[in-house]
């Protein structure tokens, strides 16, 4: 009886180390195939991993492609694939090729990698205008992430001017609060730096505005032109009565720079949208949208015959041209009555102009203008005090509710004598400058 039981329990073992030997089998294949696995998906990452950095290389280099919609579709791409494109991208800021330089630019603008902030900064003092603005543009598309560097940039007394210029205009397009008051100290303590932060200190808009207004006490009679420059171009009416006071400043350059600000704050209040015709435009990269503004400049000079019937004093308009929104404008002088009919008559000629060279729907904007009448004597006295004057043939109106710049062509305008004369040659230099 104890040797059977001892038996079976000896059976019993037995069982249990085979099914221990079956365990230890299972686990060790188990073991086996996890490893396999590991290694086929390590392989399939790698492989993945060097198929998307030879997709970037490709589509940086077409970044340079002979074919503009090749690069923007580079471009899309690249953005497309976001943050593994970014320090390939920063890579080839430093190339000798200009249009991967700019490219690059606008690409990182795009992905807005806070990254990118020092390596696009270098690029503000680049021989090649369009790669300096490709890099400004982007830093502006990155915002705030972009404002602390460049503050420090503008802070640094021992940086090129040019650059420190060039984050105020930077700075400016970003439009963040933080900046307002390194600029204002700069404004106060920089004389070199004054002509640029007068303009671009107006560009901030409202926040700027009671800042601006307290410098206008301030003891420098610079500061205080240099701050009512400013104001006019904020186009805030909390700027009129400090702008009025101003008149009576006791710098000649202060004055004239105040009664010039009251002006535009005026000529601001009376421009006004009437109407937009066709299709608006957008463009991806810098290429494209130089391509659609040399289409506009060709639709205005074929317009220019047809046009003649409705400039003043003959009909309401006083101007048109291209603008940077990428579209024709025409300016009607306030005042005037104008009805559907006529808008619609010419938008036609600006249509059927576009139609001669393949562009169909042709965006073309309408509003009311006054016309630019500059006393001559006061204008001379301006230059003489070394007041900066924007840049000829340009103006600030306001479009819908915001202001933008419009690069006017120049036009033929009957009955307008020598003063059209002159300010058609100022816009032809200002044009040629552009380009």
């Amino acid at each position: 009886m104890r040797f059977w039981n001892s038996k079976i329990i000896h059976s019993g073992d037995e069982m249990r180390v085979r099914k221990l030997k079956v365990s230890s089998k299972t686990i060790f294949m188990l073991f086996a195939l996890l490893i396999i696995q590991f290694s086929l998906f390590s392989g399939v990452h790698t492989a993945g991993a060097a198929s998307e950095e030879s997709e970037i290389d490709a589509l940086i280099k077409g970044l340079n492609a002979s074919d503009v919609n090749v690069k923007a579709d580079s471009v899309k791409s690249l953005v497309e694939i976001g943050e593994p494109a970014v320090e390939p991208l920063i890579q080839v800021l430093g190339t000798e090729d200009p249009d991967i330089r700019e490219n690059a630019a606008i690409t990182l603008g795009k992905i807005k990698d806070e990254r990118a902030v020092q390596p696009l900064a270098e690029l503000l003092t680049d021989e090649v205008w369009e790669v300096e603005k490709a890099a400004t543009d982007a830093l502006i598309s990155i915002g705030e992430p972009a404002t602390e560097p460049l503050i420090e940039i503008l802070q640094n007394e021992n940086e090129n001017v040019f650059l420190r210029t060039k984050a105020i205009e930077v700075l400016a397009g970003i439009k963040d609060e933080r900046a307002i008051r390194p600029m204002i100290q700069a404004l106060k303590e920089e004389p070199e730096l004054q002509a640029d932060l007068g303009y671009h200190l107006g560009l901030m808009g409202e926040p700027a505005v009671e800042p601006l207004i307290q410098l206008l006490d301030d003891e420098d009679s610079e500061v205080r032109a240099r701050a009512a420059e400013a104001l006019s171009r904020t186009g805030d009416e909390r700027a009129i009565e400090p702008l009025t006071d101003a008149l009576n400043d006791e710098d000649e350059r202060v004055r004239l720079s105040a009664k010039k600000g009251l002006d535009k704050i005026e000529a601001q209040k009376k421009s006004m949208l009437i109407a937009r015709y066709g299709m608006k435009r957008e463009f991806y990269i810098e290429g494209q949208r130089q391509e659609w503004f040399e289409q506009l400049h060709t639709i205005c000079d074929l317009s220019r015959d047809n046009m003649r019937l409705y400039f003043y004093p003959q009909g309401p308009v006083i101007s048109y041209g291209c603008s940077i929104e990428n579209c024709v404008t025409v300016g009607v002088l306030v005042g005037s009555e104008v009805n559907n009919s006529t808008l619609d008559n010419i938008y036609n000629i600006f249509d059927q102009a576009g139609k001669e060279i393949g562009v169909n729907d042709v965006p073309v904007v309408f509003s009311y203008e006054g016309f630019v009448q500059e006393d001559m004597e006061t204008l001379q006295e301006m230059e003489n005090l070394e007041i900066t004057e924007e840049t000829a043939g340009t103006e600030e109106y306001n479009v819908t509710e915001e202001s933008a710049k419009d690069s006017r062509v120049s036009v033929s305008t009957p009955g307008l004598g020598a003063i059209f004369t002159l300010l058609g040659i100022l816009i032809s230099v200002c044009i040629i400058n552009r380009r």
